[in-house]
C-alpha cells in the first residue's frame, strides 16, 4: 500500500529539512565527542580562559580606547600597589603599638581578605581578580618571613621553624602555579625560594635551595617548555651560588671568600648538571631551538666563571682531578647527546668543553712550554672526533683554538724542536683529514683547510730553521720546496705547489738578505747555482704544462 501523500507540500519540505538538520547535528555531536576523547579541544573552555597566563605588562591595547585601558587595567594596578603598601604599613604600625603576634594575625587576615576578594571578582572582573591573587601571594610570603626574620622580637624564635614555614608557603604557591600553568607566578615563587636560601646562615642550606630551584626550573621546562623562565633562572641561581661563595653579602656580611664551602661544591656541580639537561630534553614545538642553544651556552658560561673562582681560591695546587673528571663527563654526555638530542650542536659544545677541560688538566700536569705538544696532538684528536659527530662547528672552533695556541707559543715561549714538529705535522694531517672528509663534515669552503696548510707551512720553515745549522737553513728551505713539489705530484693537489713556490720565495729572500754576508763564498756560489737551477726547472715545467693544456683545449 502506497504511503499517502500530504495535501500540504510545504509541510513535507519542512519535514525533510528538519530530518536533514537532525542528521547534521548528530554528525557534529559525534565529531565533537571524538575530539574531546582525543584531547584535541579542551572540555571546559571557560575554565581555560579563566586560568590563562596572566600578563605582567599593562594591557593598554584597549578594548575601545586608551582611556578605558588606563581606567580598567591601570587603575587596578595602581590600587593594588597602594593596597600592598597600605597593608604592610598597617601591620608594621600594629606591631609597634600592640604585639608582634597581633600584627601577624592582622596580616594573615588581610591576606585572606585579598584571596576572598579575588574569588568573588573572578567572573565579573577577571583582571582585577588576578591582581588581588598576586597581591595575596606576595603578602603571605612577606608576613610569613616576618614571623622570624628581620625582627627584634620575632613571633617564632627558632630560625629553622621560620625557614620551614617559608618553604612550605613557597611549595604551596608553586603547586598553585603548576596547576594554573602560570609562568609568571612560577617565576615569582622560584624567586621566593631563592630568598629562603639567602635568609639561611648555613652554606649547605643556601646552596642546596639554589640547586632545588634549578631542578624545579628544569622540571617546569620539561612540562611546559618555559625556556624564557629557564634562561632567567640560570643567571639567578648562579648568582645565588656566588652569593654563598662570597659570604652572603646580600644579608650585610663582608664580601669575602668563605673559608670552608663544605658541601657547597657538590650542590654547585649538581646545578650545572641539572641545567645541562636542557640539551637532552626534547624541546616543545613552540620553543625556539636558538634560545635553547643560547641557554646551554649561558649555563656553560656561568658554570665556567664560578668554577674558575672556586679553583683559583681553593684548589690552586690540586685542580687536575677536577678537570679530568669534568672532561670525562663532558665527553660521555656529548656522546649521549649525539645519539639522543634533537639539537646536534649541543653535543659539539660539550665535546669542545670537555677537551678544553682536558687542556687545563694537561697544563696542570706538564706546565708550559711542555704542554704545547700535547695541545697540538689533542687538536688532531678533536678533528678526528668531529668526523663521528659530523660537526663543522667542532672543526671551526678547534681551528681557531689551534691557531691561538700556536700563536701564543710562537710569541711567548722559547722555540723547541719537538713542539715545532708537532704543530707542523698536526697542521698538515688535519688539512688532509678535512679535505678527505669534507662532505661528511659539511665543509663547503676551503678556508679552514687553507688555514691549516698555511700554519703547517709556517711551522715547517720554523722547524727547519731551528733543526738546521745557520749556514744550511736556506738549503733546508729549498729542500722543503722540493718536498712540497713531490707531494703535489703524488696527491695531485695544486695547493702544495703553491706552498713549494712560497718556500722558494722565502729561500730567495733569506739568501739575498742574510746569506749574502754570513756564509762562506764557496758555499754561497753553490747555493745560488742550486737555487737558480731549481727555479729555472720549475719555470720550464710550468711552461710545458701550459703548452700541453692549451693544445688539449684546441
Amino acid at each position: 500500500m502506497q504511503k499517502e501523500k500530504s495535501s500540504f507540500p510545504d509541510i513535507e519540505i519542512l519535514k525533510e529539512d528538519i530530518v536533514a538538520l537532525n542528521k547534521r547535528l548528530s554528525f557534529v555531536e559525534s565529531r565533537l565527542k571524538d575530539l574531546l576523547q582525543k584531547g584535541t579541544i579542551p572540555e571546559n573552555k571557560e575554565a581555560e580562559i579563566e586560568d590563562e597566563e596572566f600578563e605582567l605588562n599593562l594591557p593598554f591595547k584597549a578594548k575601545s580606547s586608551i582611556e578605558f585601558g588606563v581606567g580598567e587595567s591601570g587603575m587596578a594596578w595602581l590600587g593594588n600597589i597602594i593596597l600592598f603598601i597600605g597593608i604592610s604599613f598597617l601591620v608594621s604600625y600594629i606591631q609597634n603599638t600592640v604585639t608582634p603576634a597581633v600584627s601577624a594575625l592582622v596580616g594573615f587576615v588581610a591576606v585572606a581578605g585579598l584571596y576572598f576578594s579575588s574569588w568573588i571578582t573572578r567572573q565579573s572582573y577577571s583582571y582585577l581578580s588576578k591582581l588581588f591573587a598576586f597581591n595575596g601571594h606576595l603578602l603571605i610570603f612577606y608576613f610569613t618571613l616576618r614571623l622570624h626574620f628581620f625582627q627584634e622580637n620575632p613571633v617564632l624564635k627558632n630560625e629553622t621553624l621560620g625557614l620551614l614555614l617559608l618553604l612550605l608557603v613557597s611549595a604551596a604557591l608553586l603547586y598553585k602555579a603548576y596547576q594554573k600553568q602560570s609562568q609568571l607566578m612560577a617565576g615569582i615563587v622560584l624567586i621566593m625560594l631563592l630568598i629562603c636560601g639567602i635568609l639561611s646562615s648555613e652554606v649547605s642550606t643556601l646552596s642546596g635551595i639554589a640547586t632545588v630551584a634549578a631542578i624545579l626550573c628544569m622540571y617546569l621546562y620539561y612540562r611546559f617548555g618555559w625556556i624564557k623562565l629557564t634562561f632567567a633562572f640560570i643567571f639567578l641561581v648562579y648568582l645565588a651560588h656566588v652569593n654563598w661563595l662570597i659570604n652572603n653579602p646580600i644579608l650585610g656580611n663582608n664580601p669575602e671568600f668563605i673559608s670552608s664551602p663544605g658541601n657547597g661544591y657538590w650542590f654547585f656541580i649538581l646545578t650545572w648538571f641539572a641545567f645541562s639537561m636542557l640539551a637532552l630534553i626534547p624541546p616543545k614545538k613552540e620553543v625556539s631551538g636558538e634560545l635553547v642553544i643560547a641557554s646551554v651556552v649561558w649555563n656553560g658560561l656561568g658554570f665556567t666563571i664560578i668554577l674558575g673562582l672556586i679553583v683559583f681560591t681553593y684548589f690552586k695546587e690540586n685542580y687536575v682531578p677536577i678537570f679530568v673528571l669534568l672532561s670525562i663527563f663532558c665527553l660521555i654526555f656529548s656522546a649521549v647527546l649525539q645519539l639522543r638530542s634533537k639539537l646536534n650542536i649541543t653535543a659539539s659544545m660539550y665535546v669542545l668543553f670537555g677537551f678544553l677541560s682536558l687542556s687545563v688538566a694537561i697544563f696542570g700536569i706538564f706546565g708550559l712550554p711542555e704542554s704545547y705538544s700535547f695541545f697540538a696532538l689533542q687538536s688532531l684528536l678533536v678533528v678526528s672526533m668531529a668526523l663521528w659527530y659530523r660537526s663543522r662547528f667542532i672543526v671551526i672552533m678547534n681551528t681557531l683554538l689551534f691557531l691561538t695556541l700556536m700563536t701564543v707559543y710562537l710569541v711567548e715561549s722559547e722555540s723547541r724542536d719537538m713542539i715545532n714538529l708537532s704543530y707542523m705535522l698536526v697542521a698538515f694531517v688535519s688539512a688532509r683529514i678535512i679535505n678527505w672528509k669534507k662532505e661528511r663534515l659539511n665543509i663547503k669552503t676551503e678556508l679552514v683547510r687553507n688555514l691549516y696548510l698555511i700554519s703547517g707551512f709556517i711551522m715547517t720553515l720554523i722547524s727547519f730553521n731551528y733543526l738546521s745549522p745557520p749556514a744550511y737553513i736556506t738549503a733546508s728551505w729549498i729542500f722543503v720546496a722540493v718536498l712540497f713539489f713531490i707531494v703535489s705530484v703524488l696527491l695531485k693537489k695544486k695547493k702544495y705547489r703553491w706552498l713549494a713556490i712560497a718556500a722558494l720565495i722565502a729561500s730567495a729572500v733569506r739568501l739575498i738578505l742574510i746569506d749574502m754576508s754570513n756564509i762562506d763564498i764557496g758555499y754561497r756560489v753553490l747555493i745560488f747555482l742550486v737555487f737558480a737551477i731549481l727555479s729555472i726547472t720549475v719555470s720550464i715545467l710550468y711552461t710545458k704544462y701550459f703548452i700541453k693544456k692549451k693544445e688539449q683545449n684546441e
